[in-house]
């Protein structure tokens, strides 16, 4: 009974102990990275002229000019008498009937507002009787405002100073206010003493008799003074401090400069002169009904809402106008006017700055299409000056009777001649000709002159252990639970054929594929490496260019002997071995070139080897090792953000072993009854899954950058890595 007890618990201490290990570690295969999809671009003249255009050469350039200084709002003309109290309380209602002027006064600002008032003894003679009835009640400023107006009518005078309410004769009679001026500068600081003061007020945009005549028909005021001050340029005024307060308001209205300029801009013509392109439109702006006028130069300007003023010396024209859109649509006009002439001759000089890709590729396809040939690709040099009167091609044979085109169905339309010149320093076009012909060649570079698409490639490289029965691990994922995920699934097999279950005897060898199954795919992944019958050989992530060749190269160079000679020098009586060495590469290489089509379509030619050394054998007549590679290369379609996954590159391979007792085991015949003999068979699959991405744009790079930052525990950027913002005014 000890002895069950006993066993019983050595057996639960085991248990425990067993649930007490950690379990392994699974290996999971990375997530894929999904960037943010930009639009697509339109095709035409939207996307030509998108993105700032105006700045292209061999074209009418608009540029942005000075803006004229102005102030802040504000209103001039409100408040004769100073500021007025700030009042708050219960809204007032007043009814008050045939008031003697004295009376009037004291029950309005004592008892209504509850304000200190003093009135002039001249007020205290006076009868004049008062009525004021307010049905509806108001606010106290408003009621404060409304005594102020009704009192003007009476020739009395209202002033707010220091907590005080001044009331006393006015010396001007209502109907010799001056105007309401709406100004856009601040009001001026004056003193609070009651004496009159002079002020001497400098003009920084107008002429002095500008402002004094106007100042002198509409302040018809007792008592204001106005001196002119030729030599400052400047205007002194003579009176009472609210007098010269409200002049000084009207001044600064009128010290600015003329409407016309309100709004401006700089137009360079690139095919009229500056002269022309002035003349011809104000005359078209004219004949619109527009009051538009060029620039007299030294004498003053007729009224116009529109003013023309060229620069001949620097082929400019600078346009003033009083709104913004009056202003876009004489530049439109300018645009139309600024157009070569066809009939008139000679040849000019253009400079066309090269933005987003190589100038030299640029003028090898240009002088394909130019001279009636055909460019085939891109050319990675280019001569720096190409003379397209020159045939691109020799040319070919007449072709039969009743042929059209080249042999091959292709034909380049010749669009005139010219010189195309290459600055490769600068990454420029340089093109001597016609205007005309320019500018239809134009069009032809901008859209050209675009960058190139970029391609991020995910690739995932991973060796699958099979089971006895299995033939082909891609076989074994198409047939196992990838249905039950939803969606629908693609095979093939290159070379023709289907994927087949692998239980067939006929089922065909060769290299299998599936399309469109990346997240799928992870998902079988991921559970045959939590079975450990997978392992990621590589998870390489790659950035290219449209239509260049990346590669990723992980291996190793190991030495093969490639010849042995037997040389004429002996050692001992022996001959000498001369051997040559040949270094060759092992491990992973991957060539990919994916092209970018309008439609977010990915051409990809791809090329896969893994490879290895194999050891020596003992007693091998070439002490070399042999090198086993599998590759493939093949060349597909995708969609961006789809995937492919390849596979069927099969290793089988056959271990002998024996196990037994020392020495024994290694007696003849005998040793058989102390040993233990076996065969292990393995046989691996290599399986890799390509995922192509679209980069449109550098905040798409920097994102996907990010993402794969993020995977890594140990490296960490700043928050302010290259944000979007750092990088919005790149030009």
């Amino acid at each position: 009974m000890k002895i069950s007890i006993r066993y019983l618990v050595l057996a639960a201490l085991v248990v425990f102990v067993a649930g007490c290990a950690a379990p392994a570690e699974r290996f999971k295969v990375p997530e894929p990275i999904k960037p943010p999809r930009a639009p697509v671009v339109s095709d035409g003249d939207d996307a030509l002229f998108s993105g700032g255009s105006g700045n292209a050469p061999g074209q009418l350039r608009r540029s942005e000019t000075p803006t004229p200084p102005t102030g802040g709002p504000a209103i001039a003309g409100l408040d004769y008498s100073g500021s007025s109290p700030e009042l708050d309380g219960e809204p007032i209602s007043a009814n008050l009937e045939s008031l003697p002027l004295p009376a009037f006064i004291n029950e309005a600002f004592g008892n209504l507002l509850g304000l200190n008032f003093q009135i002039d003894p001249a007020l205290e003679r006076k009868r004049d009787l008062v009525t004021l009835r307010t049905p509806q009640a108001q606010a106290p400023n408003d009621f404060y405002r409304l005594l102020v107006q009704v009192l003007a009518a009476y020739g009395v005078a209202v002033q707010w100073r220091d907590g005080l309410v001044r009331v006393y004769p006015s010396t001007t009679s209502a109907s010799s206010e001056p105007p309401l001026v709406l100004s856009g500068r601040a009001l001026p600081d004056v003193p609070v003493s009651h004496r009159p003061i002079f002020q001497l007020i400098e003009l920084n945009a107008v002429r002095i008799a500008d402002v004094t005549q106007w100042l002198r028909n509409a302040f018809k005021l007792d008592g204001l003074e106005i001196v002119d001050d030729a030599n400052r340029n400047a205007v002194i005024l003579y009176g009472k401090p609210d007098l010269v307060a409200q002049a000084a308001d009207a001044i600064r209205v009128l010290d600015r400069p003329y409407l016309r300029g309100r709004v401006s801009t700089r137009l360079e013509p690139a095919f009229v002169g500056a002269d022309e392109l002035a003349r011809q439109l104000i005359d078209v702006l004219n004949t619109e009904g527009y009051a538009a006028v060029l620039h007299p130069r030294q004498s003053n300007i007729q009224a116009a809402t529109i003013v023309a003023l060229p620069l001949p010396s620097a082929n400019t024209v600078l346009l003033f106008a009083g709104s913004s859109d009056l202003l876009d649509h004489a530049v439109a006009w300018a645009g139309a006017i600024d157009r070569p002439n066809p009939v008139a001759g000679g040849d000019s000089l253009f400079y066309y700055r090269v933005r987003n890709t190589r100038a030299a590729e640029l003028a090898s396809t240009l002088n394909g299409v130019r001279g009636g040939g055909l460019a085939r690709g891109p050319v990675r040099s280019a001569r720096s000056s190409i003379d397209i009167n020159a045939p691109a091609a020799p040319p070919p044979s007449a072709p039969a009777q009743g042929s059209a085109g080249t042999a091959d169905g292709e034909s380049g339309a010749g669009l005139g001649r010219g010189r195309l010149l290459v600055d490769e320093p600068r990454n420029a076009l340089i093109f001597e000709g016609a205007a005309s012909e320019w500018e239809r060649m134009l069009t032809l570079i901008r859209q050209m002159d675009r960058a190139a698409r970029q391609v991020m490639i995910e690739v995932t490289i991973a060796e699958v252990t099979l089971d006895e029965g299995e033939q082909f691990g891609i076989a074994w994922l198409a047939k196992n639970n990838i249905d039950r995920l939803g969606g629908t699934l693609t095979s093939g097999r290159f070379g023709g054929g289907q994927v087949d279950d692998g239980d067939s005897p006929s089922s065909p060898s060769g290299l299998t594929y599936l399309l469109d199954v990346a997240g799928q795919t992870r998902v079988e992944l991921n559970a045959l490496a939590n079975d450990n019958r997978v392992s990621v050989l590589s998870n390489p992530k790659l950035m290219v260019k449209s239509g260049e060749e990346a590669s990723i190269d992980v291996s190793t160079e190991i030495p093969t002997i490639a010849s042995s000679t037997a040389s004429s020098q002996q050692t001992d009586g022996t001959s000498n071995i001369l051997q040559s060495v040949e270094y060759r590469r092992t491990g992973i290489i991957l060539n990919v070139r994916p092209v970018v089509y309008s439609d977010d379509r990915i051409d990809l030619e791809i090329r896969q080897e893994v490879s290895e050394a194999l050891p020596v054998a003992s007693g091998a007549a070439i002490q070399s090792p042999s090198i086993f590679a599998r590759s493939v290369s093949t060349s597909l379609s995708l969609r961006d953000g789809s995937s492919i996954l390849i596979g069927g590159m099969m290793q089988q391979s056959e271990t002998d072993s024996d196990s037994g007792v020392p020495w024994l085991k290694d007696i003849p015949v005998l040793g058989n009854l102390f040993k233990t003999s076996g065969t292990n068979k393995s046989k691996t699959e290599l399986i890799v899954m390509i995922v192509p991405y679209i980069i449109e744009t550098d905040a798409q790079a920097e994102e996907v950058t990010r993402a794969i930052t993020r995977r890594l525990q140990s490296l960490e950027l700043p928050a302010d890595w290259g944000g979007a913002d750092s990088d919005s005014e790149r030009p």
